[in-house]
């Protein structure tokens, strides 16, 4: 199992439809809000955590294929950290 935290932010994100885009992505992936700015999880299986950072990255590199998103939204931010517990 692993340790999950991430902190994300955009640039013009108008409505947050990026932001809950990802969101879902991050509870699916078990993690929860900390509501500091950060995601994070105790224990999430390698398998599951790799496939949603996968679709993270692909939602953030083109925000635009995402109905509704801003077309100048943009990430900002991403800082991943990831250990075995």
């Amino acid at each position: 199992m692993w340790r999950v935290i991430i902190r994300i932010s955009y640039f013009h994100d108008h409505g947050s439809r990026l932001r809950n885009h990802v969101a879902n992505l991050f509870a699916a992936m078990g993690l929860q809000n900390t509501n500091t700015g950060t995601w994070e999880s105790q224990a999430v299986p390698i398998a599951q955590a790799s496939a949603q950072l996968a679709q993270v990255l692909q939602a953030v590199a083109k925000p635009q294929a995402l109905a509704g998103v801003d077309q100048q939204a943009l990430l900002n931010h991403l800082w991943v950290y990831i250990d075995r517990v």
